[in-house]
């Protein structure tokens, strides 16, 4: 069948860049960037009554040592991330709100070749693959159109009724620790517990690291992921790093003591 997308995307990236990454192999590469993004795609997928829905926006934290020579090629790699991103969807009969719209930032509590996604649903994003694309910009808009209808409300509507059957309304309780008192709604399948202003749920304590804790929704409970937390993740009194929890078991992090609670 050819090339993979993904090698497609490898030679694409390489012919643009004119090899300035593979002067130094220790660089995070163009294409890695598209790996994760694929995966975070996949990860992050809604499922209607008809219709796949995945995110449309993807915001990757870098350290800045990576992210400065990405950021000076400018929406060259942002075009054919978001290219990627597309045919790679397409290949699974995904829907996009539009476009996919790709941002890079520095963030230097990202360790050194790795990175941080955030995703978003927003029908508002307008990108721009440039002239050269309009006929597939047009293809584009044809498709989706087809696909989704006056899909505005529509796919509101589906998403709330594909995730109402399943979603109970949980909180994140602090029983101990500097935000003791608070209670933090769950109201999404996975978030990150840490210091860091981009985590889900913002913690005051000093003994918790930026990003610490992953939480995600599973079929017989909650699934905590360390994150290679400096003070570790604690359940029941015994050090974890990805374990099962369910609502009412105590999990420490630092000086905080949680615990999720269906309300």
């Amino acid at each position: 069948m050819g090339m993979s997308l993904l090698a497609r995307f490898e030679a694409m990236a390489e012919y643009l860049f004119t090899g300035a990454f593979k002067k130094n192999p220790g660089r995070l590469q163009p294409v890695e960037i598209a790996k994760e993004l694929a995966k975070a795609m996949h990860k992050h997928k809604q499922v209607s009554i008809s219709l796949v829905y995945v995110p449309n926006v993807y915001r990757v934290f870098l350290h800045s040592a990576d992210w400065g020579p990405l950021a000076s090629f400018g929406d060259a790699l942002l075009r054919e991330l978001s290219r990627f991103l597309y045919a790679e969807g397409e290949r699974y009969n995904y829907t996009f709100l539009t476009k996919p719209a790709i941002e890079l930032h520095a963030d230097d509590t990202v360790n050194l070749r790795e990175m941080f996604i955030e995703v978003d649903f927003d029908d508002s994003i307008i990108v721009d693959w440039g002239e050269a694309d309009q006929e597939a910009a047009e293809e584009f808009e044809a498709s989706w159109r087809e696909k989704t209808g006056i899909f505005t409300e529509a796919l509101k509507t589906e998403m709330a009724q594909a995730n109402a059957g399943r979603n109970r309304a949980y909180c994140l309780e602090i029983l101990e620790g500097p935000d003791a008192g608070q209670s933090f709604p769950l109201l999404s399948d996975s978030f990150h517990v840490g210091r860091h202003s981009q985590c889900e749920i913002v913690l005051r304590d000093p003994e918790v690291s930026r990003r610490h804790v992953k939480i995600s929704r599973e079929e017989a409970g909650w699934l905590l992921d360390d994150l290679g937390s400096t003070n570790g993740t604690w359940l029941n009194g015994q050090r974890i790093t990805r374990q099962l929890v369910v609502p009412g078991e105590k999990l420490r992090l630092g000086q905080t003591v949680a615990v999720i609670r269906e309300l």
